[in-house]
């Protein structure tokens, strides 16, 4: 299992326009379907991390074509053995590439609100929460370990996202959570 993040986002349009247009047909509609030019760098520099690692780590040059599983997760249609997973944000871009089921979440660091955390949060998570020195960053750790493990599943974001870190499917999954303070973001990895 590796995973990269990418927090240099500085790309002039000129750039991201040569970048869009390099990509494969499917994926330059995707990008180009953003409306703001942020969703669209995004979106582009996350294939093109992908595309790095499966070259660098698996010698894979060809583009990779995405299908798309039962809970609309993606997967490589010529490399159904590959697992990946992308997560980008404003401030970074995060992809993980295993021979094992995985899921990653990047969030910005923004400021904590009580009423969301109450809405996703189990009275324990609440707990850890309030008796951290940095509430937000409390917070963004628990919220990109539950969307990662989601998103290792293939469910998305769920109805029991209280309890989803305490259910049946943690059973067999390794969590890391990394914060990175000085750049603005937390990314969390959940690997079967």
């Amino acid at each position: 299992m590796k995973y990269r993040i990418l927090d240099n986002l500085a790309l002039g349009s000129d750039e991201l326009e040569e970048r869009i247009l390099a990509l494969p047909e499917w994926r330059r509609i995707l990008a180009r379907a953003f409306k703001k030019e942020q969703g669209k760098k995004e979106c582009t520099m996350a294939y093109q991390l992908l595309c790095q690692m499966l070259r660098e780590d698996y010698g894979i040059t060809a583009p990779p074509a995405f299908a798309y599983g039962e809970h609309k997760k993606p997967y490589l249609i010529d490399y159904p053995y590959i697992h990946f997973n992308l997560s980008h944000t404003k401030k970074a871009i995060a992809c993980i590439v295993s021979d094992k089921p995985c899921g990653i979440d990047v969030e910005s660091l923004g400021r904590y609100n009580e009423r969301i955390a109450r809405y996703c949060m189990c009275d324990e998570e609440m707990e850890q929460i309030n008796a951290s020195h940095d509430k937000d960053v409390a917070f963004i750790s628990l919220w990109t370990k539950k969307e990662a493990l989601l998103k290792l599943t293939g469910e998305g974001i769920t109805d029991d996202l209280k309890t989803v870190l305490f259910s049946p499917r943690m059973e067999g999954v390794t969590l890391e959570t990394f914060v990175n303070e000085e750049k603005g973001y937390c990314v969390s990895i959940a690997v079967k």
